[in-house]
């Protein structure tokens, strides 16, 4: 049997706020694994949800487009200053060429696979964007050398460097901003390893300066993750149980709705409500009923799969949106869930133990049919539970 005590006032947004056994963090315990939490949001991707992925996949692309043209202009209108610095035209003919198929990858890169809401995509055009600057350099620094245009290296020797500083820019976690470092560290250490020493000290500065500059720049990187993922937070999480707000889930509802229809995929939806919840508050106050709030939602996050949308609906009441479920499937799982709340106790202040139930609406989303239909035929089930005495799971017609 879960238990739970209060915690004294709200939750951060988006946070977990219990142990494995339901019971709440307080005070320093609280305290200690928010910071945990966040740091972990700035190692990797694995603890935040397929919403913000997806968001922040869409901000990823638009800056690698905007870098992508940048470099691709840059990188043709140097051909001139290329023209006027070395001497030997064959030289000068051959980085010509390989300028021109530079600049056609990076447009490449900032047109093609363009894909709203896709990170694996998003990563893969951003590891050919830091990638592409390596490859070019190794290849001018052999063009140089088989042209004795030696003195132009100083120009060209900056590129490892303009690899690293970009990743500043793009909200990367350590690992994904560490991984994405690497190629300009196996660019240097190769080139100089081939043309010179790898314990000259021209080398050994290189390296330094290029350490350095890969910790701004993923220092950089996760400031700007840690702000981005606040501001996400702020804007489309209950502040009281960490899930969706009813503004936020709306709009996702819609796209999931809209995307299983394009698919023929089904859909289902829950609609919960929490019997008697006014005299919860009543009998025993409000910081109760926010335990027995957040005890509800935890039952809901343990439940869901991650492509799950389950948010705060209104009040006492929340939605769960289903992709690729059945009613068959979407009636257990309502059911598990209902049971779970009835298994639940949430312990006030003064000791007292406090049990909930819920009722269950569940509606399977019909051809063509629109949001407001689908919810207000499972709002129509939701009622019907209610009449039928509560604590059960109707499924609408």
């Amino acid at each position: 049997m879960q238990e739970s005590t209060i915690q004294g006032g709200p939750a951060k947004p988006g946070a977990v706020l219990s142990h494995a056994d339901g019971s709440f963090l307080t005070g320093a315990k609280f305290h200690w694994r928010m910071l945990a939490l966040e740091m972990l949001d700035l190692i990797n991707n694995r603890h935040r949800t397929a919403d913000f992925l997806g968001t922040r996949a869409n901000f990823i692309q638009d800056r690698i487009r905007i870098l992508a043209l940048l470099f691709a202009a840059t990188i043709l209108l140097w051909i001139g200053v290329d023209y006027f610095t070395i001497a030997d035209r064959g030289t000068v003919v051959r980085l010509a060429v390989l300028r021109t198929l530079c600049a056609a990858l990076y447009l490449g890169v900032a047109f093609l696979g363009a894909k709203p809401h896709d990170l694996p995509r998003a990563r893969l055009k951003l590891a050919c964007l830091v990638t592409l600057p390596c490859l070019f350099y190794i290849a001018a620094r052999f063009v140089l050398e088989d042209g004795g245009a030696t003195g132009a290296l100083v120009v060209y020797a900056f590129f490892p460097f303009v690899t690293v500083a970009q990743l500043g820019v793009f909200s990367l976690p350590l690992l994904e901003g560490l991984a994405l470092a690497a190629p300009a560290f196996v660019t240097l250490t190769v080139v100089d390893a081939h043309f010179a020493s790898l314990l000259s000290l021209a080398f050994l500065g290189n390296l330094t300066l290029l350490v350095l500059l890969t910790c701004l720049a993923l220092w950089a990187s996760m400031s700007e993750l840690h702000m981005l993922l606040r501001l996400y937070r702020q804007a489309t999480r209950d502040p009281l149980t960490g899930l969706f707000n009813r503004g936020a889930l709306m709009e996702r509802t819609r796209l999931e709705l809209d995307h299983n229809q394009r698919n023929g995929h089904e859909l289902c939806v829950l609609l919960f409500d929490l019997d008697k919840f006014k005299h919860i508050n009543d009998d025993y106050g409000h910081l109760t009923g926010d335990a027995v709030l957040q005890t509800f939602a935890q039952i809901l996050e343990r439940a869901s799969r991650q492509s799950d949308l389950i948010g705060r609906y209104g009040g006492e009441e929340f939605l769960a949106v289903l992709p690729r479920t059945n009613t068959a499937d979407a009636e257990l799982l309502a059911e598990q869930i209902r049971k779970a709340c009835a298994d639940a106790e949430v312990t006030n202040p003064d000791g007292d133990k406090v049990r909930f139930t819920t009722s269950v609406g569940v509606a399977r989303l019909k051809p063509n049919e629109t949001v407001m239909a689908l919810l207000r035929r499972v709002d129509e089930s939701l009622y019907q539970a209610k009449e039928a005495g509560r604590d059960c799971v109707i499924l609408a017609a």
